[in-house]
């Protein structure tokens, strides 16, 4: 009885991956049409692509690897779409500037983040917004932020932004209808966010005037540290006697008399 009963068990979960697996194919097979009716470009798989993000939905998926990704350039904004397995589909724009301070834009029944740098803002319309900058969000969220958060869909439950990328989760299994509103909703924030303010770099790293060859000091380093520059001898006046350069005595020009040598008879 328990040998049928494993064999009964074993029969089901064979049919459920088949079933999954055939769905998958199907969902691929949709995005791939979809992609290339509106001329973007499809891959079946890439394993590093979501470890470039490591916020909201992305948050500590590096393991997974992004499935039916989609590549493309809609008015003027390079996007992807993928899969994050079986977990949420994911659109991801990217911003021409980058910037350090990040936004996070959640539906109010959606658990807020996780991460330590994200302080709570408040609410705007049926969103919750989180900000590693405080003082920034509260002028990045003026009334289009307002007006933005009333007409996002409410498929796309989560909107954040990273460096230079600004990105928005749906439920995994969406209709390409569904896609193209996602991406419209990200593209219109990220160009909201065009606002914040740029990656700044560290100091003390001005390298416009200096040669790649030659060692660069500290600030404040002693002169006695500093490479002396080679000097070159000016060239003579004119008229001026030319200095005498080596040990080997120059005949005296013609007409001038020779001077006497040491210990004879001066004339």
């Amino acid at each position: 009885m328990w040998f049928v009963l494993a064999l009964i068990a074993l029969a089901g979960a064979c049919a459920l991956l088949y079933f999954d697996r055939s769905r998958r194919d199907q969902t691929g097979r949709v995005r791939q049409i979809w992609a290339k009716a509106q001329g973007y470009t499809y891959d079946n798989v890439e394993e590093k692509l979501p470890g470039q993000f490591h916020r909201a939905a992305l948050a500590k998926q590096e393991y997974l690897s992004a499935i039916d990704v989609v590549k493309g350039e809609r008015r003027g904004e390079s996007f992807i779409l993928f899969d994050l397995e079986e977990t949420a589909t994911i659109v991801a724009v990217r911003r021409r500037m980058g910037s350090d301070v990040d936004i996070d834009l959640r539906l109010k029944s959606t658990p807020p983040p996780k991460d330590s740098d994200l302080e709570l803002l408040g609410a705007i319309g049926p969103r919750v917004v989180f900000a590693t900058d405080l003082e920034i969000a509260r002028r990045v969220c003026d009334q289009r932020m307002v007006a933005f958060t009333e007409s996002v869909p409410p498929h796309v439950n989560m909107l954040w932004s990273e460096g230079e990328w600004t990105l928005g989760s749906l439920p995994i299994g969406s209709s390409g209808r569904e896609w193209d509103s996602a991406i419209e909703a990200v593209a219109r924030l990220s160009g909201i966010l065009h606002v914040l303010p740029p990656v700044t770099e560290p100091r003390g790293l001005d390298r416009g005037h200096h040669d790649p060859s030659r060692p660069r000091l500290r600030e404040g380093a002693p002169a006695e540290a500093r490479p002396e520059r080679p000097t070159s001898p000016r060239p003579p006046a004119p008229g001026a006697p030319r200095q005498q350069t080596s040990g080997v005595p120059r005949p005296p020009a013609p007409g001038v008399p020779r001077p006497p040598a040491p210990g004879a008879p001066r004339p």
